[in-house]
């Protein structure tokens, strides 16, 4: 067992990414190699991880994923690494909606599933010896959760830091490993649809993660933690002669040169589930990235293409201007080239988006919506999605888990008959009646909704996805067939090849 611990807080903004990101900047600094991980559904932190440390973020969620898929994940991540930090999700014991304290979805059940101590960071804002009782409550409404330290974040002075340890040390026997004062460092800069996305890196953000380095250094023991880390983990060490599970940690079944599959990676389009593409590409897909915020086109010779979610509509005026990548896209779609999109792929396949200033730029058009921008959140949290109709993922009636977060609507052509992709059914509290609703489009080999859902954790989507891909192959995408784009980017009809 790799030592490792889970950075947990009491809420939402009580500094747990402020620690994390600290954390992994000083221990990278010290010369160790570390593996980062993210509890729940989120692409915006594990990219800032990444740049960190150098090493992909995985992703882990117990309400999406089954515990064999979650230990495959981790045992596959730590590989070379001397040390593991994982970034929770939310307060400690919130999870999926209808579950107890420390159900499915909450870092409480992911701390207990890989047997990782935690430590608890505590918002000290506006209080001194009641944050005792808060404390002692998250240390006991779990015993069994081992508590490797807590840590204090916004402190307001020494003094208030003092009076603050003092009661939780004589309290809650744990120990505290540090207070971070109130205005050591800045919030990280924030913009559309929260932390300002790691794909556009800048220089201030390597000064932020030293500073943060800085500050957990000066203030905070870390070398108590990595001692507390190496105890706990020397404890759930399997024992001599005792499976490790590593001769099950392929994904399932591989296979060689299953399908060429464009993927749309760039400022627009870059979140996806990293472990998800690595199990597929062990299932034979090779990943072609292309940039059509750049004006790239779709590449030539792919069998398939994926568009992921991410931020169209701050770059509409590229996309709609990279006439190569909509034409071609209506073009593949025509010959039924396989075509999955999430959220702003599906966005970016409508007629037209039209942003929070009501202008509207022309798109896709693959689906016969408009995409309309709002001020307010329209959905968030996890869903379950049952397909609609025989689709890209598996037959009608399957079901697969996933989460929507998105602030726009999409507004389908009045008289089109309806053809969604999913019914998804949010989570529920005892008492309410779920709530079902049609999301996405479907059509023939197209599958593009809002909803999001990690490929790994559903072994049988993974093979329908490469089974129809590989099955597909597209007879119209060779050169003699394919349009090509010409200087001005428009395609033309007859002669020269593909791009």
């Amino acid at each position: 067992m790799i030592p490792s611990v889970v950075i947990a807080g009491t809420h939402s903004g009580a500094g747990k990414t402020t620690v994390t990101m600290g954390l992994l900047a000083a221990l990278r600094r010290r010369g160790l190699t570390v593996q980062s991980f993210k509890a729940g559904p989120d692409y915006i932190d594990p990219t800032f991880h990444r740049l960190i440390t150098g090493r992909i973020c995985s992703n882990l969620d117990t309400w999406m994923m089954e515990a064999g898929t979650i230990k495959r994940l981790f045992r596959r991540a730590v590989e070379g690494a001397q040390v593991a930090l994982i970034e929770g999700v939310m307060g400690l014991f919130d999870g999926a909606a209808g579950e107890l304290p420390g159900g499915a979805g909450s870092t409480a059940a992911l701390a207990a599933l890989l047997q990782t101590p935690i430590v608890l960071v505590v918002d000290a804002r506006s209080a001194a010896q009641s944050i005792a009782a808060v404390v002692y409550g998250f240390r006991h409404l779990n015993p069994a959760l081992p508590v490797a330290g807590v840590i204090f974040n916004r402190v307001g002075s020494v003094r208030h830091g003092r009076m603050v340890r003092q009661a939780v040390e004589q309290t809650c026997r744990i120990p505290v490993l540090g207070c971070l004062p109130r205005d050591a460092v800045r919030p990280m800069p924030e913009r559309h649809l929260g932390l300002v996305s790691a794909v556009e890196r800048r220089a201030s953000l390597e000064a932020y993660w030293q500073r943060l380095a800085d500050v957990i250094e000066e203030h905070l023991d870390v070398d108590f933690l990595l001692e507390q880390m190496t105890v706990y983990a020397a404890k759930n060490s399997p024992r001599e002669g005792e499976p490790t599970g590593n001769e099950k940690n392929a994904a399932g079944k591989l296979k060689s040169s299953a399908a060429r599959v464009a993927i749309a990676r760039d400022e627009a389009f870059h979140f996806y589930y990293e472990d998800a593409l690595r199990d597929l590409a062990e299932r034979g897909i090779e990943w072609v990235p292309f940039r059509p915020v750049a004006g790239e086109p779709i590449p030539a010779g792919i069998d398939g293409i994926y568009l992921g979610g991410g931020y169209p509509e701050l770059y509409l005026e590229q996309l709609a201007a990279n006439s190569a990548f909509l034409q071609e896209l209506a073009y593949l779609h025509r010959n039924d080239m396989p075509i999955y999109a999430e959220c702003g792929g599906f966005m970016t396949l409508c007629r037209s988006i039209r942003d929070s200033n009501g202008r509207e730029y022309p798109l896709a058009a693959l689906v016969p919506a408009t995409c309309v921008m709002g001020e307010k959140r329209r959905a968030l949290g996890y869903v379950t999605a049952e397909i609609a109709g025989d689709s890209l993922l598996g037959p009608r009636g399957d079901r697969l888990r996933g989460h929507e977060f998105h602030y726009s609507d999409i507004s389908f052509v009045p008289g089109v008959a309806p053809s969604p992709a999913f019914i998804l059914t949010k989570t529920s509290t005892a008492g309410e009646n779920p709530e079902s609703r049609p999301d996405g489009y479907s059509r023939g080999s197209l599958t593009a909704s809002y909803f999001h859902f990690h490929f790994s954790a559903f072994s049988a989507a993974m093979d329908h996805f490469v089974d129809r891909l590989s099955s597909g192959r597209l007879s119209a995408a060779a050169p003699t067939t394919r349009p090509a784009a010409s200087r001005q980017g428009r395609f033309v009809l007859q002669g020269g090849s593909g791009p």
